[in-house]
């Protein structure tokens, strides 16, 4: 049986990492204070609202973005062009707050002293950011590209954080691997940047990491791919748009996925950026004459429930009962409040052969001994 497992960042969220949009914002490797319009248009659009953002929400707004700016033409900038002579001026003149030029501009100074193009240094000389003359173009492409770093950053940070073991995300990979024998058998796609990290459970960890391939890069080659769906963009900015970055070079999960017999999600919202991989898939599945397959989705709460089901109406082409019939279907909300027991052990048990074993997911207790025991004779493993 061919099982594919997809991982969204709603996984690392139930392992108990800290990897939501506003955790990575609030943090130093965050490049919120770079003096572009992107960063700008991003910091206001959810200044109060942080907690709701998610990774795909990044990812449609910059998409917004760009088709707001590209109806202003060049009138979008952080300064105009006289604010623009005066900055040349303070570059080439150290200037003091007290100077008359500043003191007749000073609703402006203050507009660029918020917007990070101005500074001011310990004895009150005003500093010109060194990006603040390029181009807005110049600056959002480097905003885009130090946002890449800053996350890879971020992460590395984070990356050793000891995952919780009872989590239902680490009872599905436990699900997942369990009477693990070929290789080809098993994909693993995560739209994640990390590799499964548990001190003490290096066995489970190293065999899952092993068969986990990165859609959009990891960390652990400091390449991360973040951009917009393909759209028709002017080329000077092709950069936003993930097609474009040099290093894009997705696994082949179409193939996997419309081969496969159980497909299980995981903290993945669906997203229409995603569709290019998943909508092969879902219409497929949704035909009259698919193969029934089993296809979970674990997701948080019903509030994201909704947002996935709005997401397949598009995913099938508004065929979503079609879906629901000719397939073993099912989403399972992961939040404590959810009484989601019976359906977790009714999915446990489809991969499993007794009862003991189907506990051992569940609980965790002796797994790795089992699993060993599982893949003795398996080639090629490494722990």
């Amino acid at each position: 049986m061919k099982k594919v497992l997809i991982l969204g960042n709603g996984f690392d969220l139930d392992l108990g990492r800290k990897t939501s949009y506003k955790n990575f914002y609030n943090s130093e490797h965050c490049p919120k204070d770079y003096p572009a319009p992107i960063i700008k248009h991003l910091n206001e659009k959810w200044v109060d609202n942080l907690d709701s953002v998610k990774w795909y929400d990044l990812e449609n707004e910059i998409l917004n973005y760009y088709e707001k700016i590209k109806t202003q033409g060049d009138d979008y900038d952080l300064y105009n062009v006289s604010e623009r002579k005066l900055l040349l001026q303070i570059k080439q003149i150290p200037t003091h707050m007290t100077c008359p030029i500043i003191q007749d501009n000073r609703d402006v100074i203050n507009r660029l002293l918020e917007d990070n193009i101005l500074s001011l240094s310990s004895n009150n000389h005003l500093i010109v950011h060194p990006d603040a003359l390029l181009s807005p173009v110049e600056r959002d492409k480097r905003a885009v590209m130090l946002i890449k770093e800053g996350l890879i950053e971020y992460l590395k940070s984070i990356e050793k954080t000891e995952t919780d073991y009872n989590s239902a995300a680490m009872i599905v990979v436990r699900a997942f691997l369990y009477n693990y024998r070929d290789i080809a058998d098993y994909a693993v796609y995560s739209f994640n940047y990390m590799d499964l990290f548990h001190q003490d459970e290096k066995v489970v960890t190293g065999l899952f990491n092993g068969i986990t391939q990165f859609v959009h890069g990891s960390i652990k080659n400091s390449n991360i791919i973040i951009g917009t769906k393909d759209h028709e963009i002017s080329h000077d900015y092709d950069f936003i748009q993930k097609s474009f970055d040099v290093q894009f070079n997705p696994p082949a999960m179409v193939y996997d996925l419309l081969q496969a017999d159980d497909v299980t999600f995981f903290g993945h919202s669906l997203g229409v950026n995603d569709s290019q991989y998943l909508r092969p898939f879902f219409m497929q599945q949704s035909s009259t004459n698919a193969k029934r397959k089993n296809i979970t989705i674990f997701t948080k709460d019903a509030e994201s429930e909704m947002q996935i089901r709005r997401s397949l109406q598009y995913m099938t082409d508004w065929k979503l009962s079609s879906l629901y019939s000719m397939n073993n279907f099912q989403i399972i909300k992961t939040d404590s409040n959810c009484n989601n027991k019976k359906q977790i052990e009714t999915y446990v048990s489809r991969f499993c052969e007794n009862e003991f074993d189907a506990e051992r997911i569940v609980t965790g207790n002796n797994y790795s001994m089992m699993l060993v025991n599982i893949i003795k004779e398996v080639d090629n493993v490494i722990f």
